[in-house]
């Protein structure tokens, strides 16, 4: 195993830093942009439903303009707010150009950003739920750690690894065969174990091998300033549609959709403030070759071996982020997708709430083109009924979390009885109808553009600033 330290980063980590300043770049061009096409006066509304192109005119916009902007913001609040986990890869010895350089980005992006990015794009109130999961058990520091501290270690910052044999090393005075390697051994002959939790370090062993705060943020490919400014740019998004909301302008579908990922972009943001983003290297923790390890915590859960309970369970779990607690960390290559740690079942319910609640209002949004005019009737009524289930399912799964909180506060045994019926009542409705939910989002992102080919005149209309800012 090659240790890569910042003078020899690889290819990709490089590439991640020019990607992140070319966005910036990009995004400033695209704010700039924007506030050009918006300048202008507002031409008179027009109720029917012709399409109508950009005649060159500074107060009107053309479609290419929509989609670019509607695109890009989707794309910031999808792909470039996420903050996955660390993804250890074992590195091959003696590997060649073409699997180097070629085949292991593009697998990496395919096995795991990309359906990151999928998830991201259709269950975005799952991403929320995560965030809040991890925000909550980085709170659960040892002293003189901060919460960038907390999030490094939940998302996998620490791996074991085994010396090899005959490597010398100095034990801590702590007993609990943790080493600290002093010999001059070749990286390559390390041989990787697992990722860790952090009851399976002990505090003290932490502080001696746990970088500082601003070494891990240093591992991260985006800074506060890259930040700032994807969130400036989805608020400048959000401001134009409230700006055309106040002047009677419609909003195209795609530019509902795109607000409704706007609203839970800074929650997710929010959250995630302090987790640093696309580390790739762990800190190794390191044990002599003959040292057992055994994962500290409760033992973890098995699913059910009927594929259909199994399947139902897993259905259930992974709505409600319960599904860390089925997780054998010890016999994990890398750190879990999905990770936030075993959290109690009263903090769980709680960090399912607020995102499910959430998730309910992002369906609701769509409802601002509940009364648009669409090109046709079968399309209205599609996005009307993917309104409405967007907007049912994540509520049904607020209800859910609802039962969980009472029932730990409530010792009453007929209330106990009458919260496990509604429990498995909103259990039954979340297996049936979650293939629902999916097409609906599905659908709603599908119409977004099918519309597109027929727009009123009054969304081409741009909106004239001046008369928004106080002036004599």
């Amino acid at each position: 195993m090659i240790q890569l330290g910042p003078d020899k980063a690889p290819w990709f980590c490089t590439l991640h830093i020019k990607v992140d300043i070319m966005l910036v770049l990009l995004l400033a061009y695209s704010i700039m942009q924007s506030i050009k096409s918006e300048a202008g006066p507002i031409p008179a509304s027009i109720e029917l439903r012709d399409v109508a192109s950009c005649d060159g005119q500074n107060s009107r916009r053309d479609l290419g303009t929509i989609i670019w902007s509607c695109l890009s913001t989707i794309f910031l609040c999808t792909w470039v707010t996420v903050h996955p986990n660390v993804h250890f890869r074992a590195q091959k010895p003696d590997q060649r150009w073409f699997e180097r350089w070629l085949w292991d980005p593009l697998h990496e992006i395919l096995t795991y950003k990309l359906p990151l990015f999928v998830v991201a794009l259709l269950v975005p109130e799952h991403i929320l739920a995560w965030s809040v999961r991890q925000y909550i058990q980085a709170g659960v520091v040892i002293t003189g750690w901060t919460r960038t501290h907390g999030h490094f270690m939940i998302m996998g910052g620490f791996h074991l690894f085994r010396l090899p044999a005959g490597a010398l090393y100095v034990e801590p005075s702590i007993p609990a065969n943790f080493v600290i390697p002093t010999g001059d051994h070749s990286r390559e002959d390390e041989v990787p174990v697992c990722p860790l939790k952090f009851e399976d370090v002990p505090a003290d062993v932490l502080k001696i091998i746990a970088p500082t705060e601003a070494e891990i943020k240093d591992r991260g490919k985006s800074d506060d300033l890259a930040k700032f400014i994807v969130l400036v740019q989805t608020l400048w998004f959000v401001l134009q549609c409230i700006a055309r909301g106040t002047h009677s302008l419609p909003l195209t579908e795609l530019e509902v959709v795109t607000l409704a990922y706007t609203t839970l972009n800074f929650f997710i943001y929010m959250f995630w403030w302090d987790k640093p983003r696309n580390v790739e290297c762990p800190v190794r923790v390191y044990k002599t070759s003959m040292a057992s390890h055994e994962e500290s915590g409760e033992k973890a859960d098995e699913w059910d071996e009927s594929w259909v309970w199994r399947w139902m369970g897993k259905t259930l779990e992974y709505t409600t982020g319960g599904q860390d607690t089925y997780v054998t960390m010890s016999k994990e290559c890398s750190i879990p997708m999905f990770w936030s740690g075993r959290i109690s079942m009263d903090h769980l319910a709680v960090a399912g709430m607020g995102p499910s609640i959430l998730g309910a209002a992002f369906g609701a949004i769509h409802s601002i083109a509940w009364v648009s005019q669409f090109p046709s009737h079968p399309e209205l009524v599609l996005w009307r009924v993917s309104c409405v289930i967007m907007i049912v399912f994540p509520l049904n799964t607020a209800i859910l979390c609802i039962i969980d909180i009472l029932r730990q506060r409530t010792g009453k045994q007929y209330a106990q009885s009458l919260l496990e019926v509604i429990k498995f009542m909103c259990f039954l409705f979340i297996v049936l109808s979650l293939w629902l939910y999916f097409a609906s989002r599905v659908a709603t992102m599908v119409i977004a553009f099918t519309t597109l080919r027929s727009l009123p005149p009054a969304a081409f209309a741009t909106v004239d600033w001046t008369t928004l800012i106080p002036h004599i």
